[in-house]
């Protein structure tokens, strides 16, 4: 029997069990649990709830955080279980007492039923102690999912305890046969797609392997099918719930991130989300920390995710949008990859019995809606099985990966976008070996390679950090935008009928350069570091101008002085741009 099925056979076996010790005064009858005072030989019976049981106690392996396992049956006799912090006990209990009718049971509405609900359930112990987690994901070798639990317990039942009871779109539907024919072969050849659900095997690896949070951003047009690729992913978990849109605030993304603690967290549309707080988010969701606030009495929540998002535009854009300058960071923890890739948008080729990409992107999206969740099951099964042979198998592929694609000379920020390219081949080929996907070996390495070579085809430099490009990028816009208005022409400093250069930064000349006319902006150094680095370490923009050999200057010193007085009558010290920052791709 595989450890999930061993683990689920154990929770139910605690379902079943009807012989809990009631505590003094109450009793289950026909209409459920009732109280009767055992002091007072004339009560009346109090009626306070449907059937419910209390089928276990649970505690973190520290010794906190207690709670209680209730399952009861709602209206239409489906199963319910929740396993629930004792701390929803203090007070008035009305989360205690909302949660559960939204569940399904029946509860009066009297303070005093309600107030003997709470004894009920405090008092009551039910069958033995279990350790409970409040995030899902890993738990020392066992993975922990909302209503089951998968690997090596040593014998202890793990179970998820939360405030706010949900299976969080990790369900299942139809078999992994039916998956595999209906969903992930639709990725053969279609490196978007392949991509997508290879991120979805990668997700639970991350925490194991000691790599940090990230994800990829699939930009393109509408209607292209990037959120087709987002169901694909999602399909290996769960179904369509687990796709969540950048519509929200941080905070509402912070709730979510923590409910996808090592796995995949789906979001769908950048454009919808304020574009002042998405830099902001991107760090946040990459470095796995909620914000510490004021009136909490808990440590900030903390997560591992790998997160796979949509949207018309990148980040660099939405950043601009909003004001504010992309950094490397925002860049290498959201990826940007072109999620359009030919006449067939997401898709490079159509699958026998398609004439047209629509179709088939309909057809895919309905088929996520049909298959779903078993892959991700059988995925943990095999992984728990044996751990250390899969992380050996997991760095072998990414370890290749990366020796077979590292460009020439690639600079740090671009070895960390690469080692999250590898990762993912790594966890698609990993499932592979599984027999989980269908793929032919190397199906998930020709899709990262695709998928990096398009993001590496987009990058200014390879071997230039992202800084240093957007400080000469940004030096060069501003000559080539005020080149004229803005610099006065120092060869008609002492004409008084030159032409007023208003809102001067500084002076142009014309010098000789081996026989050719070459321009020199001199701009005086106040005005560089407020005006033309606005927003930029106007430090590593004079570094990024000398080495790319565009600053003119004394030896020794950054600065140079003008080559003739200024209207002074006097020569200005000024950081010197040579016009050949201009020519730079």
């Amino acid at each position: 029997m595989s450890n999930d099925k061993r683990q689920s056979a154990k929770v139910q076996a605690i379902a079943n069990q009807k012989t809990q010790i009631m505590p003094e005064g109450f009793t289950f009858g026909e209409s459920g649990l009732t109280y009767t005072d055992p002091n007072n030989e004339n009560a009346s019976p109090i009626w306070i709830c449907s059937k419910l049981d209390v089928s276990a106690m649970t505690r973190d392996h520290h010794g906190e955080n207690w709670g209680r396992v209730l399952e009861f049956r709602d209206k239409e006799n489906r199963a319910k279980r929740w396993v629930m912090p004792m701390k929803l006990l203090a007070g008035r209990g009305d989360v205690l007492h909302s949660t559960l009718l939204s569940m399904g049971l029946s509860i009066s509405n009297s303070q005093r039923a309600k107030s003997l609900l709470a004894q009920y359930i405090q008092a009551c112990e039910g069958d033995g102690i279990s350790i409970c987690v409040n995030r899902l994901g890993w738990f020392e070798s066992c993975y922990v999912l909302p209503t089951s639990t998968i690997g090596e317990t040593n014998g202890q039942t793990v179970l998820y305890q939360t405030d706010r009871p949900s299976n969080l779109g990790f369900s299942t539907a139809g078999k992994l046969e039916q998956w595999r024919a209906n969903v992930a072969r639709f990725a053969t050849g279609n490196s978007r797609i392949a991509f997508a659900i290879s991120t979805a095997f990668t997700a639970p690896l991350l925490s194991k392997l000691g790599i940090e949070g990230g994800g990829f951003h699939y930009r393109g047009e509408s209607s292209k099918g990037k959120t087709i690729s987002l169901y694909a992913a999602g399909s290996v978990w769960g179904s369509h719930e687990r796709k969540k849109t950048w519509r929200a605030t941080s905070n509402g993304l912070e709730m979510a991130a923590y409910e996808h603690n090592d796995g995949l967290l789906l979001l769908d549309e950048m454009g919808e989300m304020n574009p002042k707080e998405i830099g902001n988010t991107v760090y946040m969701l990459a470095n796995g920390q909620a914000k510490q606030r004021h009136n909490d009495n808990e440590p900030p929540k903390t997560w591992r995710v790998l997160f796979l998002s949509t949207g018309e535009i990148d980040i660099k854009s939405a950043l601009n949008e909003a004001g504010n300058t992309s950094r490397a960071g925002h860049e290498v923890r959201l990826v940007d990859l072109e999620a359009i890739v030919g006449e067939y948008g997401v898709f490079e080729t159509l699958l026998e019995g398609f004439q047209e990409s629509r179709l088939q992107a309909e057809t895919l999206q309905a088929n996520t809606g049909k298959y779903y969740g078993t892959a991700g099951i059988e995925f943990l099964n095999r992984l728990t099985d044996d751990l250390p042979k899969a992380l050996d198998f997991f760095r072998m592929f990414k370890d290749a990966f990366i020796q077979d694609h590292t460009p020439e000379g690639a600079n740090s920020q671009v070895r960390r976008v690469l080692n999250r390219f590898a990762m993912v081949a790594a966890g698609g080929e990993l499932a592979t070996s599984y027999g989980i996907t269908g793929w032919e070996k190397g199906e998930a390495f020709k899709a990262a390679k695709a998928c990096f070579e398009s993001w590496l085809g987009n990058l200014k430099s390879a071997k230039h950090s992202h800084e240093e490009m957007q400080a000469l990028e940004q030096v060069r816009g501003f000559v080539e935008r005020y080149g004229e208005s803005r610099f006065a022409e120092l060869s008609r400093a002492d004409d008084d009928h030159a032409p007023r250069t208003i809102d001067r930064v500084g002076y142009r000349y014309g010098e000789s350069v081996n026989g050719e006319l070459e321009y020199v902006y001199y701009i005086l150094p106040e005005m560089f570091k407020t005006e033309v680095c606005k927003g930029i370490n106007f430090k590593l923009a004079i570094h990024a101008l000398k080495k790319h050999g565009h600053l003119k200057h004394q030896p020794g010193r950054n600065t140079t002085v003008t080559p003739r007085e200024t209207e002074t009558g006097k020569r200005a010290s000024c950081y010197a741009i040579r016009s050949t920052v201009l020519d730079e791709e």
